[in-house]
């Protein structure tokens, strides 16, 4: 398998995107609308441009995550499964830090 889906919500789409993964032997394979491509097993910086192409906000700490899950699938510590799962888990928490952030007139309204 080795491919698995990140589906976020996004607030400029008023609904939810899916982004494409593929876990290669030096980070992900990233695949979405317009942009494509590797980055790192962290995700920078490719998975950053495109969150920030969609102005989708994100938790600070979602590369240390997202490398938590690439290294325990690189040492076969978890199958594709558990991966998918985990993957979703991190897509629900940048989920929830886009559907928080305020909303102000005149600035991101």
């Amino acid at each position: 398998m080795n491919e698995y889906s990140f589906e976020v919500y996004n607030r400029r789409h008023a609904g939810h995107v899916t982004y494409n993964l593929r876990k290669t032997k030096d980070g992900w394979h990233i695949s979405h609308i317009a942009i494509n491509g590797d980055c790192k097993p962290d995700g920078s910086d490719l998975f950053y441009t495109n969150f920030e192409q969609n102005y989708i906000n994100f938790p600070s700490g979602f590369g240390s995550f997202l490398n938590h899950v690439w290294s325990l699938l690189d040492t076969e510590e978890i199958t594709e499964d558990q991966a998918q799962s985990k993957l979703q888990e991190l897509a629900d928490w940048v989920s929830t830090c886009e559907k928080s952030q305020p909303n102000w007139n005149g600035w991101n309204v």
